[in-house]
Order: C-alpha cells, then sequence, then structure tokens
C-alpha cells in the first residue's frame, strides 16, 4: 500500500509537471505565434507598399518613354530645320559679302575726283 501510494504521488508530480511543461510549452508558442502574426502583418503593409511603388515607378516609366520620344521628335525636327536655316544662312552671308562688295564699289567710284566733279556740277 506504502508503494502504490508513493507511485500515486510519483504519479501526480510527474504529472503536474507535465501540465507545468505544457502550460509554459503553450505560452511560448503563443508568443511565437503573436510575433510570426505581427511579422506577417508588417510583410503584408510592406507588400502593399511595394505594390504601389511599382505602380508609381510604372507610370514614371511610360512618362519617360513619353517624354523621350517626344525629345527624339524634336531632335530630329531641330536637325532637319537646323539644316534648312544653315542654307538660308548661307545664302545671306553671299549676298551680304555681295552687298559689301557693291558698297565698297560704290564708295571707291564716289572717292574718285572725276565723280566728285560731276556731283558738284549737278548742284545748283
Amino acid at each position: 500500500k506504502d508503494e502504490m501510494a508513493q507511485d500515486k504521488k510519483d504519479m501526480i508530480a510527474t504529472e503536474e509537471a507535465a501540465v507545468k511543461t505544457y502550460g509554459e510549452l503553450m505560452k511560448a508558442k503563443k508568443d511565437e505565434n503573436r510575433a510570426l502574426t505581427k511579422q506577417t502583418m508588417e510583410k503584408l503593409d510592406r507588400m502593399g507598399d511595394l505594390s504601389q511603388e511599382i505602380i508609381e515607378m510604372k507610370n514614371d516609366q511610360t512618362d519617360t518613354g513619353r517624354r523621350l520620344a517626344k525629345g527624339r521628335r524634336f531632335a530630329v525636327n531641330l536637325k532637319k530645320n537646323c539644316g534648312s536655316k544653315e542654307e538660308v544662312y548661307e545664302e545671306e552671308k553671299k549676298m551680304r559679302a555681295q552687298e559689301v562688295k557693291a558698297l565698297a564699289e560704290t564708295i571707291e567710284v564716289l572717292n574718285y575726283d572725276d565723280a566728285l566733279e560731276l556731283f558738284k556740277k549737278t548742284l545748283p
């Protein structure tokens, strides 16, 4: 009987220790579960933020592509216009050279003494 009573006490002590260990394990698992749930929520928030950033970056990429195309069209037009303006400039430069030459010849004629005498005769 004493042996059975002792065995019963040992079993009760073992069971109480197991219940205590189980309680501690459950507390640790609940704490771990809370921590993991918190991490999951943070990652979901981050994922939402990153999705928004990706959308904004795609929009920026689209806008940048449009601006690039517009810039390229501008460069092509500028190159074309510069070519035609260069031709116009060369023609104007030639005309100016001819005008300067004509003015120089006119001045030379006016400076000529015979032209001065003729001019004086035409005045009243």
